[in-house]
């Protein structure tokens, strides 16, 4: 071994400047996300949902089938029937989200 002795850093400053002279060249890896709505950036959590079950005829249910695939879901048919006779029905309701499962190829 040469006599050479590395003198050690004595503060937490000398540090962060001896680090800041070695780096100074060296691209930013910082990634910016975009923001979503929620809390802490998390995606926000759908509200608790119970399952409605009732018996019709099966004319007033076939009428419910072809008018909801129109809608996009029984869902947002029943949801939008509700809010255009004066009900204030949630956000949720009227757009809820996309959960269909997807197969990775």
């Amino acid at each position: 071994m040469s006599g050479f002795k590395r003198k050690p850093l004595q503060t937490a400053d000398e540090l962060t400047a001896a680090l800041r002279a070695g780096v100074r060249d060296v691209p930013s890896a910082v990634v910016e996300k975009p923001e979503r709505a929620g809390e802490g950036g998390r995606k926000p959590k759908a509200p608790k949902t119970v399952q409605i079950n009732w018996n019709a005829s099966e004319d007033l249910a076939r009428m419910i089938a072809e008018e909801a695939a129109k809608a996009g879901s029984t869902r947002r048919f029943i949801a939008r029937l509700m809010r255009d006779a004066g009900y204030p029905v949630p956000e949720a309701d009227l757009n809820p989200p996309d959960n269909r499962r997807r197969w990775s190829q």
